[in-house]
């Protein structure tokens, strides 16, 4: 089961990450249509997710959330890292395949934003798309984002170097 919620959405809530969490986080990140735009090019056996990724999902510098959406959960999101100086962090978030299309990530994107603006004080958040993640794309420009630019062969997928879109919102330009 889930950690308690967090922030309570409409269709979604963002609830703490517990150690329970790990065995569905550790799946998602490992599928492949997850791992092709949000996943690493290693696997992550428990012990690894363990050892590496929860002690970073519950560091300081990171806001970090499972998605939870009719007592299931369907994904996580993230704002990382957090640079509070210059009031700036990246968001980040997947939902696993059978749960796609239902619109869970782009409700848990604005709850993450939201609390980054409102909460966290944060001036501006961006996100960065691999660039045939069509669904990712809709997801930012649903919320608001900016396109600001490619990144040219800047990440390496399925065997090849592919760009990368960077989008950005704005504290002034964000409508919760």
């Amino acid at each position: 089961m889930p950690g308690p919620v967090f922030i309570e959405g409409d269709g979604v809530d963002l609830c703490t990450v517990e150690r329970e969490d790990i065995e569905f986080l550790q799946q998602g990140m490992n599928h492949p249509d997850v791992r092709r735009y949000a996943g690493g090019d290693v696997p992550h056996n428990r012990q690894r997710y363990e050892d590496e990724r929860f002690d970073v999902i519950s560091g300081d510098d990171v806001f970090h959330a499972l998605v939870r959406a009719e007592s299931q959960r369907v994904g996580d999101v993230s704002l990382a890292p957090i640079d509070e100086r210059r009031g700036w962090a990246n968001l980040g978030y997947w939902v696993h395949p059978d749960h796609w299309g239902k619109g869970y990530a782009t409700e848990a994107a604005s709850l993450a934003v939201t609390h980054g603006f409102e909460e966290l004080a944060l001036h501006r958040v961006s996100a960065t798309i691999v660039a045939d993640n069509e669904a990712s794309k809709r997801v930012v420009e649903k919320l608001g984002f900016v396109h600001e630019g490619t990144k040219r062969d800047d990440a390496f997928v399925g065997g090849e170097y592919v760009d990368r879109e960077v989008y950005a919102v704005l504290t002034d330009g964000w409508e919760s």
